[in-house]
């Protein structure tokens, strides 16, 4: 019942690095030139994205409840109302990270044209909250509830071709109060809503909440849904809200976006094993590709080397040689790669993105953009750079091992 729909539209955003196939210091400058570019389409899209889109459409950051809702709820919602928003609405509004505080209350019931009903999901809302909130929602049809509006209501676009009307037709709302009597409204369409989910836009109606507490015989809300500033506030203003309410003995519970999101932790889970695969794979082709470049460049320079140790250098010296140029091979190639994707990510964006089409069960698509995220960037600098490193140890080892005389004797 905390989340009745809850979904999200995946973004695809990757990000990494693209290590050339071969550098040399001084000598064997990109003797394979831009092969491992392919590695800068690895690194993932959609954690902020369609989590914007889940707390933009639906859920807030944050929604409180009553003390229970969440294991009884489902069974009787009216039973754990909220009949004190006014006195938690000010407790809230003094942490300066709440950017809006809103109500909800949600019903069942059937929506009648006279001739044809249909099942509907009602919602009470607070319009001029909820337009800020609730930005992802786009008005295919007349307008939005306002602060004025009376007696009128918003439906889904697939609601409304199922009961065939337009904006201006007027509606029936049936459902049973919190005592269990038969009830009804009448309101007037003026706008039609859609978002992301067919599912959500075949039932939902938004109505204003204090018609939807006299259609129910009640004063309090169901749910109190914030917005917060930033999405990584999340956890701190949960724990400190949580925290408040205990000191203050308020019988209240709370839960976070991502608790209610559960399509969303789903899809996450599935990509990040996908995508843990494809690094490790990746992980591979790049340690072989430098590995097998260290060798022919060892192959090449073994007279080198054995002059070298004749003149006096000793083994530790050209290990160290030998290393250094592996990990030159991965910065330069790390950094090539970052800048090449930076480049290709803000042509992306700048030409506005990459049209989606609509997955199962989404009502439309959605425009890709490329998030350039600087803690991924480090890490791919900084992977990059290790398995280079560690794809030179073993021919440089080999290297190290040859006898002098075998050195400067071979061809």
């Amino acid at each position: 019942m905390a989340n009745d729909y809850d979904g999200a539209a995946c973004l695809a955003q990757c990000l990494a690095q693209s290590p050339p196939d071969r550098y040399d210091p001084a000598r064997n400058c990109f003797r394979h030139d831009g092969d491992y570019c392919l590695w800068w389409l690895y690194r993932v899209c959609f954690r902020r994205a369609p989590g914007e889109s889940v707390i933009r459409t639906q859920l807030g950051h944050i929604q409180l409840y009553k003390q229970g809702y969440t294991e009884h709820g489902l069974a009787s919602p009216y039973t754990y109302l909220i009949e004190n928003f006014a006195e938690i609405e000010a407790l809230v509004r003094e942490l300066p990270q709440v950017q809006v505080v809103t109500a909800r209350l949600t019903f069942s019931g059937l929506v009648s044209t006279g001739e044809t009903s249909l099942p509907g999901r009602g919602t009470g809302i607070i319009p001029e909250r909820e337009e800020v909130l609730n930005t992802l929602e786009t008005i295919v049809a007349g307008v939005p509830l306002t602060r004025q509006s009376t007696l009128q209501g918003v439906i889904g676009h697939e609601l409304r071709k199922a009961l065939g009307v337009k904006p201006g037709d007027f509606l029936t709302m049936l459902t049973t109060t919190v005592d269990g009597a038969l009830n009804g409204l009448n309101f007037q369409l003026i706008g039609v809503g859609q978002t992301d989910l067919l599912e959500y836009d075949s039932v939902f109606v938004k109505l204003p909440l204090p018609e939807v507490q006299a259609l129910l015989n009640t004063q309090g809300v169901e749910r109190i849904v914030l917005l917060l500033e930033h999405t990584d506030q999340t956890a701190a203003v949960a724990a400190h809200l949580q925290t408040r309410f205990a000191a203050l003995g308020m019988p209240l519970e709370l839960k976070t976006w991502e608790e209610m999101a559960h399509f969303y932790r789903r899809v996450v889970i599935l990509y990040h094993g996908i995508f843990r695969v494809i690094k490790v794979i990746i992980a591979f082709i790049v340690f072989f590709s430098i590995a097998n470049t260290m060798t022919m460049s060892i192959t090449e320079r073994v007279r080198e080397i054995g002059t070298l140790r004749a003149m006096g250098t000793k083994r530790q010296g050209i290990l160290q040689l030998f290393l250094l140029e592996g990990f030159c091979i991965g910065i330069a190639g790390s950094c090539l790669g970052v800048l090449s994707g930076v480049l290709t990510a803000w042509i992306i964006n700048v030409s506005g993105g990459i049209t989606i089409p609509p997955p199962p069960g989404m009502s439309r698509g959605y425009i890709s953009l490329i998030l350039i995220v600087p803690g991924v960037i480090a890490y791919a600098v900084l992977s990059t750079v290790l398995v280079a490193g560690l794809s030179s140890l073993l021919p440089v080892l080999s290297a190290v091992r040859l006898q002098v005389v075998e050195a400067l004797r071979h061809t």
